[in-house]
């Protein structure tokens, strides 16, 4: 995303947009009841924020290697995240060598991982977190490190005996698919934009996969991500999708539901310009109906929190929301 004069340039929506489109499309599919990913994954994976850089010499705080995973594993330990939730550390592109060993294995880089993945997994895991790793379904990775294809069972191996816990399969060289991880604390967002990427990461159960410098987050940010009224929407146990309810004026609405017979409403001014803009929807056609019957308690979580009281079925609810910005607001039975 481009900004010139300080002025905003058109992208940053689209890109969400796009995200809700993939999210949606996806067909419904049974899931093995193995206990696993019962919620959406919380973590940190290194992609957005520090890319394919791999110049250690020139660049040792921010290149991909045993060290960055380490210093972030520390962070995620000693600084809260672990404690809301986010445990797994990601690793993503360009932490291969070149090329496979004599036994057509993958290996991490010598010089950038000199403990190898498996060394990095038990420091990992001494943290209590879990470690994830990257590979391609096709011939090379995304940046042109060795792929999958032709090595999947090997592979598979390998990562279990490292003691991976978590695989990001790409699909680079294999007509793949573009991927989008949250991106707050970084350069390039306003905060109305960050506040929207939170807000929609939990009406759609997306994953929660930080990509940042947790070395150097502001406050606001770290706040935002440690948010547990938010992490609560994002991780509820019933494990529906949210939906977009309407659009109209560069204005949508989306809602999920909840345990508990609570709802999830997200606002979002889809303008880049301009002023806050005030937008009033009927409680009545909120939680397919059946929210507020005969009335409910709404509490805005975002952009901050407070309580905005009862409301009845028959009332309206009007919000002001900022350009790009997003209101997120839980709906629950008085």
């Amino acid at each position: 995303m481009k900004l010139e004069n300080g002025i905003q340039q058109p992208g940053f929506l689209l890109a969400l947009r796009f995200l809700a489109l993939v999210l949606w499309s996806f067909p419904g599919a049974r899931a093995l009841d193995n206990g696993l990913a019962m919620t959406p994954t919380m973590g940190w994976l290194h992609w957005e924020r520090f890319m394919c850089n791999v110049d250690c010499q020139e660049e040792p705080d921010s290149c991909i290697s045993e060290k960055l995973f380490m210093q972030m594993a520390e962070l995620m330990d000693s600084d809260g995240w672990k404690d809301v939730g986010y445990e797994y550390l990601c690793i993503d592109d360009c932490w291969m060598a070149p090329k496979r060993d004599s036994k057509g294995r993958l290996q991490a880089d010598p010089k950038r991982f000199p403990g190898g993945i498996q060394g990095l997994a038990n420091y990992v895991h001494s943290k209590g977190l879990k470690l994830g790793i990257y590979a391609d379904v096709g011939n090379k990775t995304c940046a042109g490190f060795p792929g999958s294809f032709g090595y999947y069972d090997i592979d598979a191996q390998t990562f279990a005996d490292w003691g991976v816990d978590l695989l990001k399969f790409d699909g680079c060289h294999c007509d793949s698919m573009e991927h989008l991880e949250n991106v707050i604390g970084n350069f390039g967002l306003s905060w109305d934009q960050q506040v929207t990427q939170m807000a929609l990461w939990a009406i759609m159960a997306a994953p929660l996969l930080m990509s940042n410098d947790l070395r150097h987050i502001s406050p606001q940010a770290k706040a935002l991500l440690q948010d547990k009224d938010v992490i609560a929407i994002n991780q509820d146990p019933l494990g529906k999708q949210g939906y977009r309810l309407r659009k109209e004026d560069n204005i949508e609405v989306w809602e999920r539901p909840l345990s508990d017979l609570a709802w999830a409403v997200a606002m979002v001014n889809l303008q880049e310009i301009g002023g806050p803009r005030f937008y009033t929807i009927s409680i009545a056609s909120l939680g397919q109906g059946m929210a507020c019957i005969p009335d409910c308690i709404i509490t805005q979580l975002l952009p901050v929190k407070r309580k905005l009281g009862f409301y009845q079925w028959t009332s309206d609810l009007k919000i002001q929301i900022n350009p790009t910005g997003t209101v997120l607001l839980r709906l629950a039975a008085n």
